[in-house]
């Protein structure tokens, strides 16, 4: 179902924006979190096993329990991914490793249909356009709505962040921490010094050409941190890590409870 943005028009106002994603292919999962009051909620189909349908049933879910933005992080860069989630209703897509000025302009060439992009034109019975009920609404508002995010995972892609984000139709970089880590030959040192730069370096990016910065929390980065270094959307954790949590939770108070009774 089109509709309005939230997520980009609350980034607009300069509001502080909070997220998180979406991997454990749950229906159910993704309409409890959009009863929450996340401004986003990220499906990830990059890390698992998300499929076209389980996307589809994620979307309905959050859009019938409130108003977080539907975000898709696709698998990859390819157009035809792009055009597939897009076409089934994503409000926002999230493209993986963008490593230079190129890619970015392909991706946003994507998400586009012509002259100003390569996006095959099937919004007259697209899901994303009410399965073609709202063709011209459709194709008038849907390129001031879409949000198109570049992930900054790698060395190469940081160094290219200032050329990233001055791309026309990026809306977002948003910083991947563990892959980072990865490409600086420390994978999973969040404490290494080239992490603390590149979250510098990433808002300094956007700041200059006047595009949102995001990034999910990570050991030494909270979501104060980061709003307070000039990040607008941070992701605060995922159905899968609020599972966790709560069922760890839940154990050692059981736990506790079992050694001290009196409790």
């Amino acid at each position: 179902m089109f509709r309005r943005n939230h997520l980009k028009s609350a980034l607009a106002e300069g509001a502080r924006c909070t997220g998180a994603w979406l991997f454990s292919g749950s229906a159910a999962a993704a309409e409890i979190l959009g009863l929450r009051g996340f401004d986003a909620l990220a499906i990830d189909q990059e890390h698992s096993p998300n499929g076209p349908e389980s996307i589809l049933a994620q979307m309905r879910s959050i859009a019938a329990a409130g108003s977080a933005t539907l975000l898709v992080r696709v698998p990859d860069a390819e157009a035809r991914t792009i055009k597939l989630a897009l076409d089934s209703g994503a409000e926002g897509i999230v493209v993986p490793v963008i490593e230079s000025a190129d890619e970015a302009r392909a991706i946003v060439a994507a998400c586009r249909y012509p002259p100003e992009g390569r996006r095959g034109a099937h919004y007259t019975v697209s899901r994303a356009a009410d399965w073609g009920s709202k063709p011209a609404e459709y194709l008038r508002g849907y390129s001031a709505e879409l949000l198109i995010i570049a992930m900054i995972e790698s060395d190469r892609g940081l160094h290219a962040a200032a050329d990233i984000a001055a791309v026309e139709g990026i809306d977002m970089l948003f910083l991947g921490p563990l892959d980072l880590t990865a490409s600086f030959g420390c994978i999973g040192d969040f404490a290494d010094g080239r992490l603390t730069d590149a979250v510098a370096t990433v808002a300094r990016a956007c700041a200059h050409c006047g595009k949102w910065a995001g990034a999910t929390t990570f050991p030494g980065f909270t979501a104060p941190q980061l709003f307070a270094r000039g990040y607008g959307f941070v992701t605060i954790g995922s159905d899968v890590t609020f599972l966790q949590a709560g069922a760890a939770a839940s154990l050692r108070e059981a736990e506790e409870t079992t050694c001290n009774p009196a409790k």
